[in-house]
């Protein structure tokens, strides 16, 4: 473990190259507990300066973890899966302290955060180049696959296990050294990450930690971003700070791999299980407090099923618990004004009264009657809110799943898989799920960006493509 002591509390440090950075205790920002506002902790915050000595720590060990075998590489990367889950308890303590989530969310987090960096490793062991055919028959053309380099991974906190080891382990699979800019609510959560890393036999500074105040986080993340030695960015997170790292990205010419928000439609059609459906929206909408970037936001429902399926939905959503706390009471009050002007514009309130439960939680709460232009059917809601729309055919539901700025995920609810998958051809959305809710993941598919969701691919292995590029090599007489 990393943790410092202060004059008087525990502090997260930032860590470069196997050490914990020594930083002045001015340099120090408090870690909140949304649903108590307890301070629970600490944490350094980088400074400009920090943040170059994370790239050229990375930079001076990706000079030998690029030759290291992939075997190897592998080995590290199983042994890391594994010491994970044997961590549970540990991320669970971590993650309910810094994020108020569930006591079952890590437990899911973890399980699926190992699978990903198995699935990685795999991949990375099937990798293979090319020998395309020449021009000229006394030439032999190679290609081969080579890591970036020095890459940065931003994860968000809110399944802080799956979204920072995915693209971890898919970089250091590829043969690349990561920066990782753990989130300023759970570093602690993030650094268990580099303590099972570091126990899984990784050499020193091929993994790296900062994290930043928001005060200094736009000069850290630049003087990162700008270093010769960073090659490209993972970010995931919201599109507003997207947009942010994209344009410093640019500035730099640096390629940035994105997973950003979403508006997940969940389409059921007048055939589907209208009780599996409703269980499946209502998981949809409420897991980790709606905190999921493809958790379901509208409903479409076609007419002739409407209200049966507003009876089921009513009945799941009493069944189920609500999923913890928002990550600061800030966010959750930011949920409840939404739907309070979306009433105010008009629309019904049809399952919950949109109340606050705490200090940072919020009741389930279902919309109708929502006006197209409304704000909570043009923005990513990140609560447990929905709004519920009908339609009468396949054609208008896809237009209706579509008149959005993202991308990222949608729902289909039918028993006919041919109807299926004609309409998923046609919805705009990089992942689309069959009679299972939006935020459902496969370890061995890919997820995609689509629209104003981001850029790129990840997951199922296909990461690991996203820090290679190709390599041509020519033999010529």
């Amino acid at each position: 473990m990393f943790t410092q002591q202060s004059t008087s509390s525990t502090v997260i440090p930032c860590v470069v190259d196997g050490e914990a950075v020594s930083l002045p205790e001015s340099q120090n920002f408090a870690v909140v507990q949304g649903k108590t506002g307890n301070v629970v902790h600490y944490a350094q915050s980088a400074t400009a300066e920090v943040g170059v000595k994370a790239v050229e720590a990375a930079g001076k060990a990706f000079q030998s973890w690029k030759r290291v075998p992939m075997t190897k590489r592998r080995d590290i990367l199983h042994r890391a899966a594994e010491i994970l889950e044997q961590k549970v308890a540990e991320a669970t303590e971590r993650c309910t302290l810094e994020t108020s989530c569930e006591d079952g969310w890590p437990r899911f987090d973890c399980s699926l955060a190992a699978t990903m960096i198995r699935q990685n490793a795999a991949t990375a062991m099937a990798l293979a180049g090319r020998i395309p055919p020449p021009d000229d028959p006394l030439i032999t053309s190679l290609v081969f696959k080579e890591p970036v380099g020095v890459v940065m991974i931003i994860p968000p906190w809110n399944a802080v296990m799956i979204m920072a080891c995915r693209g971890i382990s898919a970089a250091l699979a590829a043969g690349c050294t990561v920066v990782l800019k753990a989130s300023e609510l759970s570093p602690w959560s993030h650094q268990l990450i580099l303590e099972v890393f570091k126990e899984a036999g990784l050499p020193n500074g091929v993994l790296n930690q900062i994290q930043c105040s928001r005060t200094d986080a736009p000069a850290a993340t630049e003087a990162i971003i700008s270093h010769p030695l960073l090659r490209k960015i993972e970010f995931i997170g919201s599109p507003h700070v997207g947009k942010i790292i994209g344009s410093v990205a640019a500035k730099y010419l640096k390629p940035v791999l994105m997973e950003l928000g979403d508006q997940s439609p969940a389409i059921i059609l007048e055939d589907a299980d209208l009780k599996a459906a409703a269980e499946k929206c209502v998981f949809g909408i409420i897991a980790n407090h709606g905190q999921v970037c493809f958790g379901t936001e509208r409903l479409l429902v076609q007419n002739k099923v409407k209200d049966a399926f507003v009876e089921e939905l009513t009945q799941a959503m009493r069944a189920t618990p609500s999923g913890g706390s928002a990550i600061t009471a800030e966010s959750a009050r930011r949920v409840h004004d939404l739907i309070a002007e979306t009433v105010a514009e008009g629309a019904e309130l049809l399952i919950g009264k949109n109340e606050m439960t705490g200090r940072s939680s919020l009741e389930p709460t279902i919309v109708t009657k929502v006006r197209a232009d409304s704000r909570i059917n043009r923005e990513e809601t990140w609560g447990p809110a929905a709004s519920l729309s009908s339609f009468t055919t396949d054609d208008e539901a896809v237009e209706m799943a579509n008149d959005t700025d993202f991308g990222l995920s949608a729902s289909i609810f039918t028993k006919d898989y041919a109807r299926a998958l004609r309409m998923a051809r046609d919805l705009d959305f990089g992942q689309v799920q069959v009679n299972a809710h939006t935020i459902h993941v496969n370890s061995t598919a890919p997820v995609t960006g689509y629209k104003g969701s981001g850029w790129g691919s990840n997951g199922g292995g296909y990461g690991v493509e996203e820090f290679m590029f190709n390599k041509h090599v020519c033999l010529c007489p």
